[in-house]
């Protein structure tokens, strides 16, 4: 997302914490941390494992994910309110989630929340006022909204999130679409890419966000899978601030290139962070770089097609927003809340031109979601 992630996610347990030892260093000038590798190299058996793990995610999804329909159609007119932060994927996954809404009978109103606490907390606060059956957000921890959940849950008004690394409690009583658990399959399989493309041979700059929690649980998968797969690669890591989207972090990225003229992979917390990054790369005369990372928007895809981009996780906005609203309509029905994975793919050069897509470009992955969600609905059948 540029995003709340809305961003933002189910990886199994042998992803979890890698075999090797590292050391780390920290650059003061730069703020950047580095993971030191091991000496001993790739071995074979490590980038096939690799290739093998990548492979599953290579093709189109076909399946929304949950199968269970609801009790019954849901009673028309109820209000849902989304927090949209007024940038990049946020506003995409806004106006699905007014399209669920709509498709399911109900109402939506779009509030502007900004990234900040303090806005977060005041858009929170007047979608209350509008009294709803239900409030959308996307990647705002619980610990930024404790009173205004707590108010929430006094008027009997229901939250739910995507990307996000709370607990559901109370008002915010799902938490569960593109959870932590999703964000680390995310990071494995940006890491299989980069070991197989690489031969194990990475030498990777990360740039990351870790104003949005969730994030760092992609980052945590991703060092993690790479030390497993490749002890011998090198992966340092440059924190952003979500201001520096498209602003000061295409400086950045050179900067940490020209120190480490070895860099062969530049990996982003989010698409939207590598924005302007392959113009400046070209303009600093840094040429050879492969550029990859979590959540592609729009531009990404462009950069898949023109060859400036090589790799990114696919996050079906639209399918986000329609599990939202699902969740909020079984909530309605007084059902147990659906806990599946996301249907997803790595995005690449080889599959871009096959793509499902909507009609502004934005990634679908399952060209026939919307009528498997009016099925459940009893919208359809």
């Amino acid at each position: 997302m540029r995003k709340t992630l809305a961003a933002v996610v189910a990886v199994t347990s042998a992803l979890l914490v890698a075999a090797c030892s590292s050391s780390g260093s920290t650059s003061s000038s730069s703020g950047s941390t580095s993971s030191a590798t091991a000496s001993s190299g790739t071995s074979s058996a490590s980038i096939a494992a690799a290739k093998a793990y990548q492979a599953q995610f290579l093709g189109s999804p076909t399946s929304i994910g949950i199968t269970t329909p609801l009790n019954s159609k849901p009673a028309a007119g109820k209000l849902l309110v989304g927090l949209d932060s007024g940038s990049g994927s946020a506003v995409v996954l806004a106006k699905y989630w007014a399209q669920a809404a709509a498709d399911l009978g109900w109402k939506y109103k779009d509030l502007q929340s900004g990234t900040t606490p303090a806005s977060q907390q005041a858009a929170m606060a007047s979608a209350i006022q509008l009294n709803p059956f239900g409030i959308l957000t996307s990647g705002i921890p619980n610990s930024t909204l404790t009173t205004q959940l707590a108010l929430a849950a006094s008027k009997g008004i229901w939250v739910n999130s995507s990307a996000d690394t709370s607990p559901a409690v109370g008002a915010m009583f799902d938490t569960s679409i593109s959870n932590p658990a999703q964000l680390a399959q995310w990071g494995k399989m940006v890491a299989a890419y980069v070991v197989v493309q690489s031969n194990g041979k990475a030498v990777i700059q990360e740039f990351t966000l870790p104003i949005f929690p969730i994030l760092v649980d992609f980052d945590t998968a991703f060092d993690a899978a790479i030390k497993v797969w490749c002890p011998g690669c090198k992966v340092t890591t440059t924190p952003q601030q979500g201001s520096a989207i498209g602003t000061t972090t295409p400086q950045a990225v050179v900067s940490a290139v020209t120190r480490a003229p070895d860099t062969n992979w530049l990996i982003f917390d989010l698409g939207d962070l590598a924005t302007g990054v392959p113009a400046a790369l070209s303009a600093a005369g840094l040429h050879g770089l492969s550029i990859g990372g979590l959540t592609a928007d729009t531009p990404n895809i462009a950069g898949l097609k023109n060859g400036t981009e090589n790799v990114w996780t696919a996050y079906s906005l639209p399918i986000v927003a329609y599990r939202q609203v699902d969740s909020m309509a079984r909530k309605s029905e007084n059902m147990t809340i659906l806990h599946a994975q996301l249907p997803t793919q790595l995005l690449t050069p080889q599959n871009v031109n096959s793509l499902v897509v909507d009609s502004q470009g934005n990634y679908v992955g399952v060209a026939n979601y919307r009528s498997q969600f009016l099925t459940l609905w009893h919208v359809t059948s």
